[in-house]
C-alpha cells in the first residue's frame, strides 16, 4: 500500500492568509494628478425652499341651513408661498409641518396629519398657496407668552426624472438592443 503525503489544510490555510498578509502590506503612493473639472450643475436643483415658522389662523368653514342657522363643518387657513412654481407643483415634494408645541420645546408634526382622536389636518397646494384643511381650530395660539401651533412648508425641487414605464415592446430583441444599447 502505497502511503500518500498530504499537506494539513491548516498548515495550506495559514500559508494562504499569509501570503494575502504580506501582498497586501506595501507603502502607498503620493497622491495622483488632479482629474478634469466636470460639467458645471444646476444651481437650482437641490436647493430647498421653506419658510419660517409661521403663525396660521384658521377660519370657519360654515354653511346656511334653510332654517337661518349657520353651521361650522371645519376649520380653514391659507398660506402664501410665493416661490411654488407651475413648474415646482409638478416636480416637486411640497411638505408643510406643525409645531403642536412652543419654539423651545418643539414637537413637530407633518402634514396631513390624522390623529387617533379623530382630528385631522389636510394639505392642499396649488401655485403660490397652501390650504390647510381640518375638523378643528388648530390656528396659532399664545399662551403665558408663547406661541403654540405654529406652521412651517418646505418645498424640494426634483433634480432627476425618476424610471418612467418603458417606450420599448420587450417582445422585439431588435428594439431592446437598440433601447439599452447592447452590441452584439
Amino acid at each position: 500500500m502505497k502511503r500518500r503525503n498530504f499537506i494539513s489544510p491548516l498548515v495550506l490555510l495559514s500559508g494562504l492568509f499569509f501570503i494575502m498578509f504580506m501582498a497586501s502590506c506595501g507603502k502607498e503612493g503620493g497622491v495622483g494628478p488632479q482629474g478634469p473639472a466636470g460639467p458645471k450643475g444646476d444651481s437650482a436643483s437641490g436647493t430647498v425652499i421653506y419658510s419660517a415658522w409661521l403663525d396660521v389662523l384658521f377660519k370657519p368653514d360654515t354653511i346656511h341651513q334653510a332654517n337661518g342657522k349657520i353651521d361650522t363643518v371645519g376649520f380653514y387657513a391659507v398660506i402664501d408661498a410665493p416661490k411654488l412654481t407651475l413648474a415646482l407643483l409638478s416636480t416637486a415634494d411640497v411638505k408643510v409641518y406643525i409645531n403642536t408645541n412652543d419654539a423651545t420645546d418643539p414637537v413637530i408634526y407633518s402634514l396631513p396629519y390624522n390623529g387617533s382622536s379623530g382630528l385631522y389636518i389636510q394639505l392642499t397646494a396649488y401655485l403660490q398657496k397652501l390650504e390647510l384643511y381640518s375638523n378643528a381650530d388648530v390656528g396659532t395660539n399664545l399662551a403665558s407668552g408663547k406661541k403654540y401651533q405654529q406652521y412651517r412648508y418646505m418645498i424640494v425641487p426634483g433634480n432627476v426624472l425618476g424610471r418612467s414605464a418603458a417606450p420599448v415592446n420587450w417582445s422585439d430583441y431588435a428594439a431592446v438592443k437598440v433601447y439599452l444599447g447592447l452590441k452584439d
